[in-house]
């Protein structure tokens, strides 16, 4: 039971967060000469969001948090949406590879202590430089992208900013000269991170009821 009712939740989840057939106006929007500094973004009044990827495909906006926003306001939920969706992505990532792999820490016993008790059973010499690396991130994050205070209105983003663009791409995966094939990569990761915070949410809560690991759960 636990299992399909795990299974019909992703795939609820997947449908819910499919991208529909794209549509001309938003490719008007996301048109642009090479090395524009919003990556193609042209923001357009008329659409969800502004015309920003990942809206006017797949937007749902049930309690109006972008509604009657101003341009500077969207991308800032935009970018708080996109780095909760990577935070999302590596946590999903971490129950699994936490709780169902050899550590130092554990030993090669695969069933560790639940990924929701294991943060609070480091110790310190390894939570320091944990939150140290997160403040340094953070850090770099706000300089990038954000006003400096005085300088203009708080918490608003540069206007020559992108959402969620820290330009970090060792992979040189991010298509520098496309518009339309940003505008596609940038509504795959949106999506996957959505489906990605639901499902840590539904596999911490029953880590928290059950006591039992995520992959345990489902019996292996």
């Amino acid at each position: 039971m636990m299992k399909l009712t795990l299974v019909s939740a992703m795939a609820g989840y997947a449908a819910a967060f499919a991208p529909a057939p794209m549509q001309s106006s938003s490719s008007t929007a996301l048109r642009s000469s090479v090395g524009d500094d919003l990556n193609g973004w042209k923001p357009n009044q008329d659409l969800p969001c502004y015309g920003l990827p990942g809206a006017p495909y797949s937007f749902m906006d049930p309690l109006g948090f972008t509604k009657n926003k101003s341009i500077s306001e969207v991308k800032r939920i935009r970018e708080a949406e996109v780095m909760h969706c990577r935070v999302g992505m590596m946590a999903f990532m971490g129950y699994f590879i936490g709780e169902s792999t050899p550590t130092i820490f554990y030993g090669t016993d695969v069933h560790h202590t639940i990924a929701n008790n294991q943060l609070a059973e480091l110790p310190i010499g390894l939570l320091l430089p944990l939150f140290l690396g997160i403040n340094f991130a953070e850090a770099y994050r706000a300089t990038k992208g954000w006003n400096e205070p005085g300088s203009k209105s708080l918490f608003s983003i540069r206007e020559s900013h992108y959402p969620g663009d820290l330009g970090f791409d060792p992979l040189n995966l991010k298509p520098v000269d496309n518009a339309q094939a940003f505008a596609e990569m940038q509504d795959g990761e949106l999506n996957n991170g959505r489906m990605a915070m639901l499902a840590v949410a539904v596999m911490c809560v029953q880590e928290q009821v059950t006591g039992h690991g995520v992959l345990e759960n489902l019996g292996f």
